[in-house]
């Protein structure tokens, strides 16, 4: 049993717990990318804290070994996933310690970063952008009404057009028969009450909701990405459409 867990140590495949993460605020979460976690090997052995201020020891990752990259601290720490002395851990380690990083690896996931929110904030708006991918899009539209594509020297193409709905309240009013009761309720140890009873007919107000098209919406997209936004008159998201950049790529 020995032998097997060393063999699985110099292979580079680590043993972490593979719980949910908790996680620190103002880190960058490779998950929320949508990305496969990439993996690096370790250069030396790395000591690990539980939080990016490095005061609480988690322990030191084995060496040699492969760890999975979770998150990265502003401050450029990484949150990783291996072997320790004690067994599997998830903290935060120095980048010194990890081969094959890129210089520039916290400048694109910061970047990366504000493209997230950027676009994040269109879907809750449920807005487009040019810039974005056929997968945000269908997360702040939803499936188009009609759809088309091509295929020719500039790539792919696809076209998807959507129809904006606003709700419109409108009141209906029925007939309804009203009766009303004054006086006291009647009282079985009395031999008489007075009770007056009077109806009449009327009629009932409700308000019910309609959808009604208001305009369209289309979207151009090539070789994946949105690369125009048409909308008709008395769309909601307005005329003018919002530039972001494209999708910026974290699997090193």
């Amino acid at each position: 049993m020995i032998a097997r867990v060393a063999l699985l140590l110099l292979a580079g495949i680590t043993m972490a717990p593979a719980g949910p993460i908790v996680r620190e605020a103002g880190a960058i979460y490779l998950s929320d990318f949508h990305e496969r976690p990439p993996r690096f090997r370790l250069v030396a052995p790395a000591p690990s804290y539980f939080e990016t201020s490095m005061k609480r020891y988690a322990g030191t990752l084995r060496f040699p070994q492969a760890v999975q990259l979770d998150a990265i601290a502003v401050n450029g720490l990484l949150r990783v996933r291996g072997n320790a002395q004690q067994g599997g851990v998830a903290a935060w380690i120095e980048p010194q310690y990890v081969a094959g990083l890129p210089e520039n690896y916290l400048e694109i996931a910061l970047q990366a970063e504000q493209r997230r929110r950027e676009v994040e904030e269109l879907i809750a708006r449920n807005e487009v952008a040019v810039g974005m991918s056929l997968d945000e899009v269908t997360r702040s539209l939803g499936k188009p009404q009609k759809r088309s594509s091509r295929t020719g020297r500039e790539g792919s193409t696809q076209t998807y057009e959507y129809i904006k709905y606003k709700l419109i309240p409108q009141t209906v009013y029925s007939p309804s028969y009203v009766q009303s009761i004054t006086g006291s309720l009647p009282d079985p140890r009395k031999r008489f009450e007075t009770v007056t009873v009077r109806g009449g007919y009327g009629y009932d107000a409700s308000t019910i909701y309609v959808k009604v098209p208001v305009g369209t919406v289309t979207v151009g997209f090539v070789n994946g990405l949105v690369e125009t936004v048409e909308e008709s008159e008395g769309t909601l998201t307005g005329a003018n459409a919002t530039i972001v950049v494209p999708p910026i790529e974290l699997g090193w």
